[in-house]
C-alpha cells in the first residue's frame, strides 16, 4: 500500500471543512462526546494538531489517550503511515505532555471559595477586551480557561463592573441601524474586542463568544491581497458582512440600559480626518472625545427597541 501524506499537506479548503465540522459539532456536543471525539479524532489519517487543540479548550478530558498509552501507540501508527510527518509528531507529542495538566487545572482542581455575587465595595473592577481580528480569540481562551480554572463555570465576567472593548479594527457599519447606540450612531469604526465586550454585557457566556467569534471570521476577515483591498470592493462587502453580524447578534437591543458600565471606543468615519468617540454606557453621562477634546453629554435611559423604531 503506498504511504500516505502528512495530514498538515492536505489543501487548505480541505482543512477549514474539517475544522468547520469540528466546530459544528462543538456548538451542540456535551462533554463526553468531545471526549469521545478527542480519541477518535487522534486515530483519524486527516486529523490535524489543531482539531485535538480545539477539543482540549472547549473542554474534551484527554484521559482516554493516556490510558494503555493508546496516544502514543496510535501516534507511532500514524507515523509509520506516513499521516504524521517529523515535524507534526513534535506538536502531538507536546499535546501529549501537556494535555493531562491542561485540563487537569481547567476542569479539575477544585474552584477557589469565593462569595458568590459579591460587588467590590469601593471604586470599580474593570475587564478590558483586546481584538486584533481572529487574535480575540486569544482573550476568549484566556477568559474562559481563568473562569472554568477559579469559579468552576464560565460566570467570570460577571464580576466585572465595566466592561472594556479595544483595538479600533473594524469597517463603516451601523447606517441601517442606528437604534443600537441611540442618537449618536452614524458611520464608525468599531473593535473586534468592542464585539467581545458587547457580548458579554448582552449575556452570552464565553463559550458563546468562542464561537460567535468564530462565526464572523469568513464574513469579517475577508482574504485578499491588499491592492485588492484597495482597488477592489472589499471594504464594502466587509460593511455589509458587518452589518449583518450585528443584526443577527443584537436583533432588538440598545445598551443605555446596561446594567454595568460599558464602554466602546469607535472612529466616526463620515468626516475627515476621522474623530475618535469613546461610548460610554451604564453611566447617566456619555464622554464624547471628539478631535482630542472631551465633552460630557447626557445620556437618557431608553427602552429597549428595535431597528427602525
Amino acid at each position: 500500500m503506498p504511504r500516505m501524506s502528512c495530514a498538515h499537506k492536505m489543501s487548505a479548503n480541505k482543512k477549514i471543512e474539517r475544522v468547520d465540522t469540528l466546530m459544528t459539532f462543538l456548538k451542540s456536543a456535551t462533554q463526553q462526546q468531545m471526549s469521545a471525539k478527542l480519541h477518535d479524532v487522534w486515530a483519524a489519517p486527516q486529523a490535524t494538531i489543531t482539531e485535538a487543540r480545539l477539543l482540549l479548550t472547549l473542554g474534551a478530558n484527554p484521559e482516554s489517550l493516556y490510558k494503555d498509552d493508546y496516544g502514543h501507540k496510535t501516534l507511532m501508527d500514524r507515523v509509520d503511515s506516513g499521516t504524521v510527518c517529523d515535524k507534526c509528531v513534535v506538536k502531538f507529542n507536546d499535546f501529549l505532555e501537556y494535555a493531562g495538566v491542561i485540563y487537569e487545572e481547567m476542569c479539575e482542581q477544585t474552584p477557589i471559595n469565593i462569595v458568590r455575587g459579591r460587588k467590590c465595595t469601593s471604586g470599580l473592577l474593570p475587564l478590558c477586551m483586546d481584538g486584533g481580528g481572529m487574535r480575540g480569540l486569544v482573550s476568549v481562551v484566556c477568559l474562559l480557561f481563568a473562569s472554568r480554572r477559579i469559579l468552576g463555570d464560565e460566570t467570570l465576567v460577571n464580576y466585572f463592573d465595566w466592561l472594556i472593548g479595544t483595538r479600533i479594527y473594524w469597517c463603516d457599519l451601523l447606517q441601517r441601524n442606528p437604534s443600537m447606540f441611540g442618537k449618536h450612531a452614524c458611520s464608525f469604526l468599531f473593535s473586534t474586542g468592542s464585539m467581545l465586550a458587547l457580548s458579554t454585557a448582552n449575556g452570552r457566556t464565553l463559550s458563546e463568544c468562542f464561537f460567535l467569534y468564530w462565526n464572523m471570521k469568513r464574513q469579517i476577515f475577508l482574504e485578499g491581497s491588499t491592492m485588492s483591498r484597495l482597488l477592489g470592493d472589499q471594504v464594502s462587502v466587509q460593511t455589509r458582512n458587518i452589518e449583518k453580524v450585528l443584526s443577527d447578534c443584537f436583533p432588538t437591543e440598545t445598551f443605555q440600559q446596561c446594567d454595568r458600565r460599558l464602554t466602546v471606543p469607535a472612529l466616526d468615519i463620515s468626516m475627515a480626518p476621522a474623530r475618535l468617540h469613546i461610548f460610554r454606557y451604564g453611566e447617566t453621562h456619555l464622554i464624547v472625545k471628539m478631535g482630542g477634546n472631551l465633552s460630557d453629554q447626557v445620556v437618557r435611559k431608553k427602552p429597549i427597541v428595535r431597528p427602525g423604531e
